[in-house]
């Protein structure tokens, strides 16, 4: 027995580690079956420790002040344990029969032998060294003065059961192994609540307990008379075979009326004592039910030792064993089936992780290559309105109205800039935002419905929300907005007054395009040459001719300085054959015309420049500065041109790009959703099967106790 017993309980290990597994608690199927599995393993334990025992064991338990401790002082024929009105024993004492003559106890803390007159002290509850409830005082008392005791039967007394709500507990500690439980009640109430609530949890945990009920203290019916004494013996004895065979179902009820008694158990103590004297009337009846009841729990220990130790507890085993069998067999149908649809429920995940990765991938490149496209369309719907604008550049300068004094010009400039700079702006915006918002919308509408059709393919995946999870924008403006003021930063403007018949003027008139390169000619041969003497003379000179600007940049002062410098490089020709050649000719014009005509001349000359220089007031002078900045702003939008284009290209991409990206992220929660389900499946797969082949074990193992038992039954003729 002890082998097998051995082997029993690794089998019982492995299978509460089995039972207590996450999947048997998570399913619901299973509830039920962990439950009653667990509380038969409980039991099938409880067997274990019994038949592996060398003794037997038997609990005293009843409410407080019952009589428990009378009762094995009676059995023992001697006052041993603490006893009296109320609450006496507040521990647990267990008496061991010895070979030794002289008793003994051991505390739980220490391992000394102790005087056994102290176990008075220790578990009275009247005393101040009185130990925990839950504690257990070993009393070891010499087989020579107790008959009972030298079977190797062990007694038990604990604390009345209405006195600590740890009653799981005790049964747990002390009661788990007892071979008989001896239920001490009050003769002069019924059975209580609290007496039936602890049997019924003993019942739970334990395998067929043996039951002794004594209902102690029937000595108080002795004032009674006959009638009454029967009527209420037999009610009491009625209740509690209803509760035994009806609530619990241990015995028939003809084996539990013979397991009833009703005694005195004071009385008894007396008797064997030597203190009979003063009893009360009927004790002789009493006392010979309580012999009778010594009587049969002696031969319940020994003569049908066997049978009441294996008999009950091999029975119930096998019924356990086909119990665990039929729990494992659905455990293993159960974690298959749950493994199958786990790997189709993966199946199914994983086809649309792909379909959603493959869709994705599909929507991103489409619509990189749309936004490319819109952003050319961008670039050229701003360069073509703008290249508008510089056409109507004269209108929109002309349009400036703001009063214009030279000494404040740079004010004037800058409020020029700035209506400039607004009107081109506003301009930019009437022509491009409409073209471009439409553009605009109808791509990003484009986006959400396809998002939105892919979410809602995979709805039932639960990968995310149906719609997509991103604020959008009401609408997009591009920045049209062109920097004037830095643009025209290098603008300056030429104001001084220059004669329409003027040398300069005339020159510009008669050479047109020459005339440029005529200047630069000049301008190149002014300057001094490497490696000529600095005279001071040269120098003033060269200080003053300035160098040579670009065409419709040059002032007045500059262009005067330019005719002397004509004027004195032309000097040395009238010492030729050439000059010689002039001055006749220039002679004979005089001679021709006359002074007469040479002065009227000069003086319409001179009163066509004193006409024109009354003219050149300060509205004439901002004409001529709008025309010049209007020429310098042409050239300087012209170079920008390609650029604003290629700006508000690129913050449409951006934008469009960014909106794509967010639509994309909320794919990608989704894409992480089914990620972390196939994981958690795959998981459950290898739980599942783990859970199949631990079950299967477990059953083969189960079977083999099952052999084993009905072998034991078989041996022992056991049915």
């Amino acid at each position: 027995v002890s082998t097998q017993s051995t082997g029993f309980k690794v089998f019982l290990e492995e299978m509460d580690e089995f039972i207590g597994s996450s999947f048997i608690k998570e399913s619901n199927d299973l509830h039920g079956e962990h439950l009653d599995t667990q509380n038969m393993l409980g039991q099938i334990e409880s067997i274990v420790q019994i038949v592996d025992r060398d003794h037997m064991k038997v609990a005293f338990f009843g409410r407080t002040s019952n009589g428990k401790s009378t009762v094995i002082n009676s059995m023992l024929r001697d006052q041993i344990l603490p006893s009296g009105i109320g609450h006496t024993t507040n521990c647990f004492l267990s008496i061991t029969g010895v070979d030794v003559q002289e008793p003994y106890l051991l505390r739980p803390d220490s391992p000394d032998k102790k005087n056994a007159q102290s176990i008075k002290r220790l578990s009275n509850s009247l005393s101040k060294e009185c130990l925990d409830p839950n504690a257990i005082v070993r009393l070891y008392w010499p087989k020579t003065k107790c008959a009972l005791i030298r079977d190797e039967v062990v007694l038990v007394d604990s604390p009345g059961i209405d006195m600590s709500p740890d009653v799981d507990g005790w049964i747990d500690t002390h009661c788990q192994d007892a071979d008989v439980f001896v239920l001490v009640a009050n003769s002069e109430s019924t059975l209580m609540h609290s007496e039936k609530s602890f049997f019924k949890r003993v019942n739970a945990k334990l395998s067929q307990p043996n039951i002794f009920i004594l209902n102690n203290r029937w000595d108080c019916s002795a004032g009674e008379d006959t009638a009454t004494r029967d009527e209420v013996r037999s009610q009491h004895q009625d209740r509690t075979i209803e509760f035994i065979v009806d609530e619990l179902g241990l015995m028939t009820r003809k084996e539990t009326s013979e397991r009833i008694f009703f005694i005195s158990a004071k009385e008894a103590l007396k008797i064997r004592m030597g203190q009979a004297a003063d009893l009360a009337q009927g004790w002789e009846e009493r006392y010979k039910e309580f012999e009778e009841f010594e009587t049969k729990f002696e031969n319940c220990l020994s003569a049908s030792a066997i049978n009441t130790k294996f008999h009950s507890h091999a029975l119930r085993g096998r019924d356990i064993a086909n119990s665990l069998n039929e729990s494992l067999t659905k455990i293993e149908e159960l974690s298959f089936n749950y493994r199958k649809k786990c790997e189709e429920e993966k199946k199914i995940k994983e086809s649309q992780l792909n379909f959603v990765l493959e869709e994705s991938a599909a929507i991103k490149k489409y619509f990189k290559q749309k936004i490319e496209s819109v952003g050319s369309h961008v670039e050229e719907l701003v360069t073509d309105a703008l290249r508008e604008e510089i056409l109507r550049l004269s209108n929109t300068v002309d349009s400036f109205s703001y009063p214009f004094q030279k000494d404040y010009i740079n004010k004037y400039k800058s409020e020029l800039e700035n209506h400039l700079e607004e009107h081109l702006g506003r301009n930019l915006m009437d022509r491009c935002h409409t073209r471009i918002s439409k553009v605009y919308e109808e791509i990003k509408n484009e986006m959400c419905g396809r998002i939105q059709q892919l979410m809602e393919i995979n709805k039932s995946a639960a990968i995310g929300p149906s719609q997509p999870a991103i604020e959008m924008q009401s609408s997009f403006e591009p920045i049209y907005q062109i920097d004037c003021q830095s643009l025209f930063m290098g603008f300056q403007s030429h104001l001084t007054f220059q004669f329409s018949f003027g040398p300069t003027a005339m020159a510009r008139r008669f050479l047109g395009p020459r005339y440029s390169l005529f200047l630069q000619t000049l301008g190149e041969s002014s300057s001094p040459t490497p490696g000529s003497n600095n005279r001071p003379n040269d120098n003033r000179r060269a200080a003053s001719v300035p160098s040579i600007a670009a065409p419709g940049t040059i002032s007045a002062a500059g262009e005067e300085n330019i005719m002397l410098v004509i004027a004195t490089q032309l000097l040395p020709v009238f010492n030729s054959k050439t000059a010689i050649t002039a001055t006749a000719v220039i002679a004979g014009v005089y001679n021709l015309v006359g002074w007469r005509i040479i002065a009227a001349s000069g003086a319409v000359y001179v009163s066509l420049y004193g006409y024109e220089r009354l003219k050149y007031t300060e509205r004439a002078m901002e004409r001529r500065y709008k025309q010049q900045f209007c020429d310098y702003a042409s050239v300087k939008l012209h170079d920008i041109v390609t650029y604003t284009g290629n700006c508000c290209s690129t913050q449409v991409q951006r934008d469009l790009s960014s909106t794509l990206s967010r639509l994309l992220s909320s794919i990608n929660g989704g894409v992480n959703v089914l990620k972390t389900q196939i994981e958690t499946l795959t998981a459950e797969i290898s739980r599942s099967k783990q859970i199949y082949e631990t079950a299967t074990s477990n059953r083969i193992q189960n079977d083999h106790c099952r052999s084993e038992l009905e072998h034991f039954l078989k041996l022992f003729s056991i049915t």
